[in-house]
């Protein structure tokens, strides 16, 4: 069956998705971080993905991650063949081992789409780059239509959140070895535009999981008296369950660590906000260089849209960082939404004949989640703006939720709250104007989020002293205020 597939070029994790007969493209490769750029040299061959970063504290000098962000001719880090491999042999053969994968998934694809990072798509170096991979493209047999930025292409998804359609944007993203976040501006016929973009080198996910291992690894040592780093098997578990807990820091339960050497079992358990800690310097220095970029821009904050990438959203708290230096409105994209744009943007486009044809999309019109009213990507069409306490308090949870003077305790409150009819009358008649609109009140990463219905809606961090306000399709409004209740004379 001939269908159209768009690949997220992410050396984090590669994604791929295919349009079906229906037109909605659903993600059928990579995900959940199990596609990485790592290449490990074994015996037999070389190792690519979550089997290789599995490897790559066993023999470092055997491993490399460093061919994607570097992409060029030059010889790679990587130790053991032969012949040492150029950068761009390295990145051919993920990508090829992932097409491979992806063709026997979910069959070989007619038309396909690039979603490519923003440093690969402007500047001399970028232009290397970009000649590289349509030589792979080229080799392979690709049958290319269109090669997009990541930021362009993850805002054709389906299922972007509604709130995106606003006027100036700031798309953020993380890779291995760098951060990224460019600009964009939505015209008044409904097409965003990017158009300024920026890599922050040191600011990736490796030498940010390499300094929580670290960090972590000094605390198992204050704590057991056994030093992870004696051997190189230990230090690779070690590493692996750092990776595990990063990745789920989501929930409220303590971090635990268990090594067994020689029948010996060391074991040790730490409060969540350890780790917290030790991400909350990167989260506050992505926040500065957000503020930094849209002020040099000449942007104002409190009217930027902030993006988040789903790698981004592994930071837990990011976003408060981001609402402290003036960001109003932030919105977190749905895993694989690059590469689902891409997809749809294969779908619409021709193959061309050859790959020097190919043509760069750098603009998008917000007709996915942001108008459509049907399927997954459908929301409720509330918007959300919060307002920042005027005095906030560190280290306060909100405990009730107050419309019109009335006062609810939250956990008490279902998960989705609306205007609507609940038995005999509304359940919260404050909620009235907005009518049947939903918003659902959540606890992420221990904190409360107040969040626009459907899977990929509009959601915002609160603390005590917010207000929250919500606005339905028909003009209705509703403001809640959340508080923390406090005794007199309570420190």
């Amino acid at each position: 069956m001939a269908h159209a597939c768009g690949i997220e070029f992410s050396d984090f994790g590669f994604n791929a998705a295919i349009v079906s007969d229906d037109g909605r493209p659903t993600s059928v490769a990579g995900g959940s971080h199990e596609w990485p750029a790592f290449a490990s040299w074994e015996d037999d061959g070389l190792i690519f993905g979550r089997d290789a970063e599995r490897r790559s504290r066993l023999h470092p000098r055997s491993s490399s991650h460093t061919f994607w962000e570097h992409l060029s001719l030059a010889a790679s880090d990587l130790e053991g063949p032969a012949r040492t491999p150029t950068h761009s042999e390295l990145a051919f053969t993920v990508l090829n081992a992932f097409w491979e994968e992806m063709s026997e998934t979910a069959g070989k694809p007619s038309k396909v789409a690039l979603a490519l990072p923003g440093q690969m798509l402007g500047g001399s170096d970028a232009d290397d780059a970009l000649g590289i991979i349509l030589a792979m493209a080229r080799d392979m047999g690709l049958p290319l239509t269109a090669i997009s930025g990541l930021s362009i292409a993850a805002l054709n998804d389906l299922e972007v959140p509604a709130a995106a359609a606003a006027e100036d944007l700031l798309y953020m993203d993380i890779h291995l070895h760098s951060a990224a976040m460019s600009i964009m501006h939505r015209e008044a016929d409904g097409s965003v535009h990017r158009r300024q973009h920026l890599r922050l080198p040191r600011l990736g996910y490796v030498p940010l999981l390499q300094g929580l291992t670290r960090a972590m690894a000094n605390r198992f040592l204050r704590a057991t008296a056994f030093d992870v780093t004696v051997q190189r098997e230990l230090e690779q578990a070690f590493y692996e369950q750092t990776r595990a807990q990063l990745l789920d820091l989501s929930g409220n339960a303590d971090l635990r660590y268990l090594i067994t050497v020689s029948e010996r079992t060391h074991q040790a358990a730490f409060p969540r906000d350890a780790m917290l800690r030790d991400l909350k310097p990167l989260e506050d220095g992505y926040a500065d260089a957000a503020a930094k970029h849209v002020g040099d821009a000449g942007l104002d904050p409190a009217r930027v849209t902030v993006a988040l990438s789903s790698r981004v959203s592994m930071l837990p708290r990011i976003e408060e960082a981001l609402t402290s230096r003036g960001f109003a409105r932030i919105v977190r994209l749905p895993e694989g939404a690059a590469a689902r744009g891409a997809a749809r943007f294969a779908h619409a486009m021709n193959v061309c004949d050859d790959v020097a044809e190919v043509p760069m999309v750098s603009q998008v019109i917000l007709s996915g989640g942001a108008a459509a009213g049907d399927g997954p990507g459908d929301v409720s069409g509330v918007t959300i703006s919060r307002t920042p306490a005027a005095q906030p308090v560190p280290g306060l949870m909100p405990s009730h939720l107050v419309i019109d003077g009335l006062a609810y305790p939250l956990p008490a409150l279902p998960e989705k709250i609306n205007g609507g009819m609940n038995g005999s009358g509304p359940l919260l008649p404050g909620m009235a104007a907005i009518g049947d609109a939903e918003v659902r009140l959540e606890r992420r990463a221990g904190e409360w989020v107040v969040a626009a219905a459907g899977p990929a809606g509009e959601a915002v961090q609160v603390s005590p002293g917010d207000r929250v306000t919500l606005r339905s399709p028909a003009g209705g409004e509703v403001e809640l205020l959340f508080a923390a209740e406090r005794r007199p004379g309570a420190i």
